[in-house]
């Protein structure tokens, strides 16, 4: 028989491990960046790029505080790439993210790879080139389940990098030139 201590101390171990069985491991980063809310400035040192924000974001840098958005985080992760931040203005109605993938292929490739992924229910407006402060970049706007988006690809030596923005379509045409500024102050660092 058992006695009544030893039947606790098996409940509690069973409740520990159930407790303990149920939370992830963390996300280990490739290429971790930090968002310095003073400056509104996102900077990642590991693959040598900096931006900053006009208006007031909150921006995650860490995939295990990102919520809504870890299984998306966990998923990139598993292919090699990487969600590198999230966000959304403070009222969230606009919304942000930076994914990296180390696939050393042109901005034009890596755009029309992930528009051909995505293109699924949207209203396509095609890619463009551009260049923003000698940096080259390719441009896609779309909208999709219920909201317009603009990205942003350009390439960190072997890496391609995309940033996006989004918010409802008839806030869209007011913030597009917010989105363009925030763009705007890409820089890219010695490494």
């Amino acid at each position: 028989m058992y006695s009544c201590k030893l039947l606790r101390i098996l409940a509690v171990s069973f409740l520990m491990i159930g407790a303990f069985g149920r939370c992830a491991a963390p996300i280990r980063q490739f290429y971790p960046g930090v968002y310095y809310q003073e400056d509104r400035t996102y900077q990642n040192k590991s693959l040598g790029f900096s931006l900053t924000f006009r208006g007031n974001w909150e921006i995650i840098t860490n995939p295990d505080e990102m919520r809504e958005n870890k299984s998306n985080a966990v998923l990139l992760h598993q292919t090699g790439a990487e969600l590198l931040f999230v966000g959304y203005t403070v009222e969230q109605t606009q919304g942000t993210r930076c994914i990296v993938v180390n696939l050393n292929e042109t901005n034009r490739e890596y755009a029309e790879e992930i528009q051909k992924l995505n293109n699924q229910g949207q209203i396509d407006s095609g890619l463009s080139d551009d260049t923003l402060s000698n940096i080259p970049l390719v441009t896609w706007l779309y909208e999709k389940d219920g909201f317009q988006f603009i990205e942003f690809f350009f390439k960190v030596d072997t890496y391609n990098v995309r940033i996006a923005f989004w918010t409802k379509p008839r806030l869209f045409p007011q913030f597009l030139p917010v989105y363009k500024d925030n763009i705007g102050t890409l820089l890219l660092h010695e490494r």
